[in-house]
């Protein structure tokens, strides 16, 4: 693949250069096209960049040497440079993971690629759509032996719940009364919702014999939830579990979640949440995860 198709990460080099379908899309979606011209055009668009990747989708560099293979209709797929740092010194090859909230798969794969074919991936992603990129990307990176698929939501019982299927990546989530009736004002009644199973983390590890030694929890402010599920998993595997938990306090108030409620967990389970990278606020922080680990 040549230089000009590739995509890389933020952090391993800010400015890349987009390959000559990429570069013509960009011109015409500055005009003013109708939606029922723009559909068309952006089918033609994907259908162009799959066969200029015969198929094999763009490839993106990342700081350590790994190369992930995207497809094209998630060209927009990014990695934190922070969180990419901190993780990668957490795994080890032969490492069981988990991935609550993997969405199509951006740091599954990669953990998948960490960890080797002695170690386990478990990627949830309830989303339907989501979770069939997801589904596509393990395969595109022949990871079908170490990452596996599970189309459930964590939180902190098992159930089945109506979960909000967002407009864009990265928003959908688990609906709470306050978050439905919100978007009944906000959306005119017209937000996608869809009934997905909820599992726990105990629940789950128990079920499938699995110690973890990385979980990364991303969903969108229902992160509490997550954590009061896996109570029992995060006790037994204390001092040698990296844990990753992104934090949504924009989100929590809309779900009748409070910074008291998080904390109060984390005094629980006697946890401090430590950022990537030095802030005296910790809580002030949103889109990037925070390392909680055990207090001494």
């Amino acid at each position: 693949m040549a230089a000009s198709d590739r995509i890389v990460a933020e952090g391993a080099d800010r400015y890349r250069r987009p390959g000559l379908v990429e570069r013509l899309a960009m011109r015409l979606s500055k005009l003013a096209w109708r939606p029922s011209i723009r559909q068309p055009l952006k089918k033609m668009y994907l259908r162009a960049l799959t066969l200029q990747t015969r198929g094999r989708g763009l490839p993106a560099s990342l700081p350590g040497g790994e190369s992930v293979r995207v497809l094209p209709e998630y060209g927009f797929l990014s990695w934190n440079p922070d969180e990419y740092r901190a993780f990668r010194e957490a795994v080890r090859p032969g490492m069981t993971a988990l991935d609550i909230g993997a969405n199509v798969g951006a740091y599954s794969l990669l953990i998948g690629q960490w960890v080797g074919s002695s170690g386990a991936v478990f990627a949830f992603e309830p989303a339907p759509d989501a979770h069939d990129g997801l589904q596509r990307h393990i395969h595109l990176n022949a990871l079908d032996a170490v990452v596996t698929p599970v189309r459930a939501a964590a939180g902190a019982a098992s159930s089945t719940s109506r979960f909000v299927v967002g407009t864009t990546a990265g928003e959908s989530r688990l609906a709470t009364p306050s978050t439905l009736a919100a978007l009944a004002t906000t959306s005119g009644g017209e937000a996608t919702t869809v009934d997905v199973p909820v599992t726990t983390i105990d629940e789950f590890c128990a079920r499938e014999h699995l110690t973890p030694d990385f979980i990364k929890i991303d969903v969108e402010g229902a992160e509490l939830d997550v954590l009061r599920g896996a109570r029992d998993t995060i006790r037994r595997t204390r001092g040698r579990l990296s844990l990753f938990v992104e934090m949504h306090p924009s989100i929590w108030r809309s779900s009748g979640v409070t910074l008291a409620d998080v904390r109060a967990e984390l005094d629980t389970q006697q946890l401090d949440a430590v950022p990537l990278t030095p802030t005296d606020d910790p809580w002030a922080i949103e889109g990037v995860c925070l390392r909680l680990v055990a207090r001494s």
